[in-house]
């Protein structure tokens, strides 16, 4: 199945809403999570970034993230956005 990001999906749909509070909805609801990792650039530096839970993965794919080695980004499938939003939507 084809993936994007929240953005680009976001802003196809002409949506009110931003990608950070779409992301505070879903870790609310299960479907992400964040993680962290030490930074490669920055000694003592912790990263944050978000992936797919569990059953998350039935709205995306956590896709390698090139420019930082050991990281994902969530990738959603494009055929189910539409009701991945609805949730969004339900719980915003």
């Amino acid at each position: 199945m084809k993936t994007d990001s929240m953005t680009n999906l976001l802003k196809k749909k002409n949506a009110d809403i931003s990608v950070v509070k779409s992301n505070k909805i879903l870790v609310g609801i299960g479907l992400l999570e964040e993680k962290e990792r030490p930074s490669s650039k920055y000694e003592g530096k912790i990263k944050k970034y978000k992936v797919l839970t569990e059953k998350g993965l039935d709205y995306g794919i956590n896709k390698e993230n090139h420019s930082s080695p050991g990281q994902t980004t969530p990738h959603y499938y494009v055929e189910k956005f539409d009701e991945l939003f609805a949730r969004i939507q339900e719980n915003s």
